[in-house]
């Protein structure tokens, strides 16, 4: 903060927000939240503190957030840390919980006069700290202006949308003011968010085993001639679905032994089923395209050193292209990550499920009863 910051700071009031994140890009989105709010003066004159609080966020069984959960660890890691909370201290909550309400994602919400709730996967995969950043302020001013309009501290929505969140607008779910995105292209939106959240290229260490198998079995089509006529022949077409053909079935391989489908037993809404593992789905398939990438890159450059062109020209009976290479690059690298579905029995499962959000729920479930067990 600056000199020109600190002296306003001591001729306006201080508020306090208290920001607290789910692990992982959630995490990362609420410091860069907090490096905009601290220091940032309110339209009131109040110049705002953030600070940033470790804690687990976990959502209730229905996979809705906890809003007392939340609010008893805040509160008891706030005592711990000797913090002293007063009338301008406001709770700023970063979740990657996929809430909605109907069929519209929820942005935002604001809990009575002192809590703020942002949901990350509700905006999507492009600048989310940035748009993230402007609707907490504008939720902050909000909770500002009607402490100062209302004496009695009753909710009232905002009656302005954010410019940061289009067609979004704010209205009013269980006394709760609550910003909603439009509902088709809100879903894909969070739906897209929650990929980004799941963070596809963390499969990839996990999958080490599955990529060394699918190397190993990919070196065949560097040293075994056959496969180069094969590769020759087949159109582009024909290869295109016989790699289709292998990472879905790697990416059902990971699926359905990991337990990472959602089923009614576990989550009720069909709604909130679908989205899940449609998320779990994309996410999966993307680690397993990058796996797929790599093994391309490797099988390609291995077969320029070790086949030499005049060589693979004498085994196809006709000049050797650059598309020949691609070609045995392609086939081989189908052919290997088949294989790796094999590899991939003995990855990291931790890793694999973390990568889903239904597991990373349960873990912080788990998380908060410990914390509160022993507060």
């Amino acid at each position: 903060m600056s000199t020109a910051e600190a002296e306003a700071m001591e001729d306006s009031d201080l508020g306090t927000v208290r920001i607290a994140a789910d692990q992982g890009l959630a995490d990362a989105v609420a410091d860069k939240i907090c490096a905009r709010l601290d220091g940032h003066r309110l339209s009131s004159g109040t110049v705002l503190h953030a600070e940033a609080v470790s804690l687990p966020l976990p959502p209730v069984e229905s996979g809705r957030p906890d809003m007392e959960t939340w609010s008893s660890l805040l509160a008891t890691g706030s005592a711990k840390s000797g913090e002293s909370e007063n009338a301008n201290t406001i709770t700023l909550c970063v979740s990657e919980i996929p809430r909605r309400v109907g069929s519209r994602p929820v942005l935002a919400e604001i809990v009575g006069t002192s809590m703020v709730v942002i949901y990350v996967p509700s905006f999507g995969a492009r600048a989310v700290a940035r748009r993230a950043g402007a609707v907490a302020l504008t939720a902050i001013e909000s909770m500002r202006r009607r402490d100062d309009d209302t004496d009695d501290g009753s909710p009232v929505a905002p009656d302005h949308p954010t410019p940061a969140t289009g067609l979004a607008h704010w209205s009013v779910d269980s006394g709760h003011d609550i910003l909603l995105a439009p509902a088709l292209l809100g879903r894909t939106r969070m739906v897209a968010g929650m990929i980004r959240t799941n963070r596809p290229w963390r499969l990839v260490p996990a999958l080490s085993g599955a990529l060394a198998a699918a190397t190993a079995t990919s070196a065949f089509g560097v040293f075994y001639s056959s496969i180069w006529q094969m590769a020759a022949s087949m159109s582009v077409l024909r290869l295109t679905c016989v790699s289709v053909i292998a990472v879905a079935l790697i990416t059902a391989w990971l699926i359905l032994p990991n337990g990472l489908w959602e089923r009614r037993t576990r989550r009720q809404t069909g709604v909130d089923r679908a989205m899940y593992n449609m998320a779990t789905l994309a996410t999966v398939f993307a680690g397993v395209l990058f796996m797929y990438a790599a093994l391309f890159l490797v099988v390609g450059a291995a077969s320029a050193v070790v086949i030499s062109p005049e060589f693979l020209s004498m085994q196809l009976d006709r000049d050797a292209e650059a598309l020949d290479y691609v070609r045995l690059a392609w086939l081989a690298a189908s052919l290997g990550t088949v294989a790796g579905a094999v590899g991939s029995t003995v990855a990291d499962q931790e890793q694999i499920l973390g990568a889903t959000f239904g597991h990373r729920e349960a873990a912080r479930r788990r998380a908060a009863k410990s914390r509160l067990s022993t507060d």
